[in-house]
């Protein structure tokens, strides 16, 4: 017989770190994960992103959908920015391209709660929704 493991499931912490914060979910992983497969399927320009935890912490852009997205039980908000900039040479100014209307798309189906801001999507895994660093 397995030694009794001592340590506590993580997710158990989180679940009583969420209902002592009085957070109610918005978003479920089927939610999370529908959207993420779509970032993921992407070819040639991956959207950046940053999050911020259930225990308060924001977590940096960062571009990487495969290995670095946190787990959906610890998600706060995500937001998901929708421009994309080219850049010729220093000496010119940069396009841009605009993903926003397929990152929607995405968003909608998986059937997240969100905002939108000038150029990044927010969506909220927990009411209530926590607008810190949106600007509309």
């Amino acid at each position: 017989m397995p030694p009794a493991s001592s340590s506590p499931d993580p997710a158990d912490k989180f679940r009583r770190l969420i209902a002592r914060r009085g957070l109610a979910g918005l978003a479920n992983h089927t939610k999370w994960q529908e959207l993420f497969a779509v970032m993921r399927s992407r070819e040639g320009w991956w959207p950046s992103y940053r999050c911020k935890t259930v225990e308060d912490r924001i977590l940096g852009w960062d571009t990487e959908w495969h290995a670095h997205v946190p787990d959906p039980l610890v998600i706060r908000w995500l937001d998901i920015a929708f421009r994309e900039e080219h850049t010729a040479h220093a000496l010119t100014a940069p396009t841009w391209t605009d993903h926003s209307a397929w990152i929607e798309a995405a968003i909608r189906t998986a059937g997240l709660d969100y905002r939108r801001s000038h150029d990044f999507f927010r969506i909220f895994g927990y009411a209530p929704r926590d607008l810190e660093l949106f600007a509309d």
